[in-house]
């Protein structure tokens, strides 16, 4: 098998892995909140990814698990906001990180973009879907969002300094 071969069939597992993972934590560690949304513990599963694997295995994790949890969870008018909400989060955390990984400490300003990203898009979901209470869930939706990423951070870093995670980027000059 190829090295190309092998990476993409790597790559495929995790994402796959880390989208069942991120699901069991937004599907099933939820905490329903009013106006509409739900605090949940998934998106820590794709801030990691975002930053360790790259923006695309993030961005897919975030719209796989995050889309089917809004089903499991009866939040089905939310899909379409959830997708482009995580696929805009994992997608902009990976490739800050990666233009600010030279930076150590400032390489972590990533997932909180990310987040922000996610809050606007459910921001505009609430004014859509819901109509009022926009703040109110949006409150929420912060508490979420940059819970789940001051969180991320330490598992990152735990993670980079095991040497693994500079392998699993695609943008490593090893690779």
């Amino acid at each position: 098998m190829a090295r190309n071969e092998h990476d993409a069939i790597i790559r495929l597992t995790g994402v796959a892995i880390f989208s069942a993972l991120a699901y069991i934590l937004t599907a099933f560690c939820l905490i329903p909140y009013p106006g509409g949304g739900y605090l949940n513990f998934g998106d820590i599963v794709t801030l990691f990814v975002s930053m360790v694997y790259g923006p695309i295995e993030g961005a897919l994790v975030g719209a796989i698990s995050g889309s089917m949890g809004d089903l499991t969870a009866g939040y089905s008018a939310y899909i379409p906001f959830t997708i482009v909400a995580k696929v805009l989060m994992g997608l902009s955390t990976g490739f800050l990180y990666i233009v600010l990984l030279k930076r150590k400490t400032l390489r972590f300003v990533s997932p909180f973009l990310g987040a922000t990203l996610m809050i606007a898009v459910y921001m505009g979901a609430y004014a859509l879907i819901i109509g009022q209470g926009v703040y109110l869930a949006s409150a929420f939706d912060c508490v979420q969002g940059y819970g789940m990423a001051i969180l991320s951070i330490p598992l990152v870093a735990m993670f980079e300094k095991t040497g693994l995670g500079k392998s699993l980027r695609r943008d490593s000059k090893d690779n």
